[in-house]
């Protein structure tokens, strides 16, 4: 974990949060082919979200929620339809703003991405760039060596675009100044409460009403079918101490690192890039970069060439050094070249599709090889680790073949010694524990297990556990009958109706205070109680935020006389009136302009990147597939 917290703490945690969710629960897709193919989440344009992405996000968002709750999370406080739709907003608002990054020319080259990716810390192991690190790493959160780089590049010319937004904003002192006043502002506030509970004697509600408003609400007394299961769960952990490990396997292991040290081998070069675009013809970068190749050969500095002329913005400026990189880091054409130079050696001018290079390969970097009694332990831990995964798998295939034989999960348990635990009740929105796991409660509610009967295959949990599950009991969703919600539909209708007095009432007030009537008359005609909050700031604890920000709204009175707007409360209504105001006055240091100018900014910056994405969004085209339950 604290290699994740490092990558979130640097350049690729700013760049790729969105990209970078670990996968805490790896989710089924079948449910998601409509005629043998998969169909998207969305699509944006010409762009495509697959369900994977969007399975993998919500787990992700999911996890973090109940992170955040503390040591018991309830996981049926979250939403799962609702959060769904939410992180797939999310990644529509992050499609559209990559499309438009590239539309822009917002692009990153392989060389800097590769140099990123050396320095960032979670790649590294005392401080040197580890390629094992790096593809663990990668895996460890779903990703490849191979797709990686490029979702990189595609990530930061998002985050590119964003900040130009963003950190571009500002605050005139004088806005400031306008600002301070207005939070400085004093009003004096009168309320007035009409509650609804006084009409109650006063409504009636007939059964034919009763009757209307159950028909119209159906689904508000529809409950949630609901399932509970069975299950086991096998993990890997159970066949570690079954592991028998011998000397032969200790140094396959060994045999193995060290060819994995082998190619560990990183490689620091330095190049100059003559770029082929709109404005520069092949044969004219090819000219140019000839011409600097023969001031090479004839002795000239090549860092002092590379920062003359190369177009790499990213590394010119260091003499066109890029930093320690291993195999897998730049594109093919450069890399095969790069692996075939000997220190200090020169290529001829290398074609890639962002033109031409010369390559020149400064130093040569390979991982010291430990001894077998150095690394001893950590190899037989390896092999531990491997050979009980081998067993856990062998445990799995032959525990879905049990699955699939029995008519319960009973025999499982006994074959494997495991307890056989059920499941709380739980619906297709899911719920806590097991439950949780999105996989689980498609399968609970499949066809096979809800109707036939039938045992779950293995459902992975994560990479060493899996699950078997079996409906132990099946509650319908049914509609309740009339009679059982009568009562309460009755109270409900009769506490509306009283609700709509109050309000015809407070409407009244309203009225009456906005023509010119007094405080005094008002009192006096509709029997009503001013409570008043002389000198009240916007931020004062009374009367509530809501009623704060109704008399923090209404304008300024005239000489004698009140404003005045009505409120709900709930069922009941306040009627919120002014009757002065003390405009304020600008309090700031210098100090403190500075520091809220900068905190403004940064919150305008926020909003004008919120209104651009809304802007995009409606510039595009986008199809969301409804997920069919």
């Amino acid at each position: 974990m604290q290699a994740f917290r490092d990558l979130v703490r640097g350049w690729l945690g700013k760049a790729l949060l969105a990209l970078l969710m670990v996968p805490f629960a790896i989710v089924g897709i079948e449910s998601y082919f409509v005629g043998g193919k998969a169909a998207p989440a969305a699509t944006i344009n010409d762009e495509e979200i697959d369900q994977n992405e969007l399975d993998r996000s919500v787990d992700q968002q999911r996890q973090r929620i109940l992170a955040s709750m503390g040591e018991n999370p309830d996981a049926s406080r979250i939403d799962l339809p609702v959060l769904r739709q939410e992180v797939l907003k999310s990644l529509i608002d992050r499609a559209v703003l990559s499309q438009q990054a590239k539309k822009a020319g917002f692009l990153i080259d392989d060389a800097t991405i590769a140099r990123l990716i050396q320095e960032t810390p979670a790649f590294q192991e005392n401080g040197v760039f580890s390629q094992s690190r790096y593809e663990q790493m990668l895996r460890n959160i779903g990703e490849d060596v191979i797709n990686f780089p490029a979702k990189a590049k595609k990530e930061i010319a998002v985050s590119q675009l964003a900040s130009g937004i963003t950190q571009t904003s500002f605050v005139s002192a004088k806005e400031l100044d306008a600002l301070s006043a207005l939070d400085n502002q004093k009003r004096d506030i009168h309320v007035a409460m009409v509650a609804a509970a006084p009409y109650l004697a006063s409504v009636q509600v007939s059964d034919d009403e009763i009757n209307k408003y159950y028909k119209a609400n159906t689904a508000k007394y529809t409950s949630d079918e609901k399932v509970s299961v069975d299950y086991l769960v096998l993990g890997a952990e159970l066949f570690t101490d079954k592991v028998l490990l011998t000397d032969a396997d200790v140094d396959a292991r060994y045999a193995e690192k060290l060819k994995a040290l082998e190619s560990n081998e990183q490689r620091r070069a330095s190049h100059i890039l003559i770029n082929i675009d709109d404005k520069t013809k092949d044969a004219d970068a090819l000219a140019k970069v000839k011409g600097i190749e023969k001031r090479i050969q004839a002795g000239e500095d090549f860092g002092s060439l590379a920062k003359e002329f190369s177009q790499d913005q990213g590394s010119a400026t260091n003499n066109g050094d890029l930093g320690f990189a291993s195999k897998g880091m730049f594109v093919p054409e450069f890399e095969k070249t790069l692996y075939g130079l000997k220190v200090n050696e020169v290529s001829a001018p290398v074609k890639t599709q962002f033109g031409y290079h010369i390559i020149k390969l400064l130093e040569i970097q390979k991982a010291p090889v430990p001894t077998m009694a150095e690394i001893r332990p950590s190899l037989e831990a390896d092999v531990r680790a491997a050979k009980s995964e081998e067993l856990y798998a062998e445990a799995v295939e032959k525990m879905d073949a049990l699955a699939y034989e029995s008519s319960d999960l009973k025999e499982g348990a006994k074959q494997y010694t495991m307890t056989l635990q059920t499941s709380p009740l739980f619906s297709k929105n899911g719920g806590e524990g097991l439950a949780g796991n999105r996989k689980v409660v498609q399968a609970a509610f499949s066809d096979e297990l809800l109707k036939e009967g039938k045992n779950s295959s293995a459902l992975a949990l994560d990479d060493k556990h899996s699950v078997w599950i079996h409906v132990n009991k099946h509650e319908p969703s049914r509609v309740k009958p009339l009679a059982e919600v009568a009562a309460d539909i009755k109270s409900a209708l009769q506490l509306d109706k009283a609700s709509a007095l109050a309000k015809a009432q407070a409407d009244a007030i309203t009225k009456a205070i906005n023509s010119g009537k007094s405080a005094v008359e008002i009192a006096a005609s509709y029997k009503v109680q001013w409570q008043d909050y002389a000198a009240t700031a916007r931020t004062a604890p009374a009367p509530t935020m809501d009623l704060l920000k109704v008399a923090f709204r209404l304008p300024n009175p005239k000489a004698n006389t009140w404003t005045a707007e009505s409120a709900a409360i709930a069922k009941d209504y306040a009627v919120v009136a002014l009757s002065k105001i003390d405009l304020g006055a600008s309090t700031l240091t210098d100090d403190q302009k500075k520091q809220f100018m900068a905190s403004l900014a940064t919150s305008r910056g926020q909003q004008e990147l919120q209104d651009y994405v809304v802007y995009l969004r409606a510039s595009a085209k986008i199809k969301e597939t409804t997920e069919k339950k």
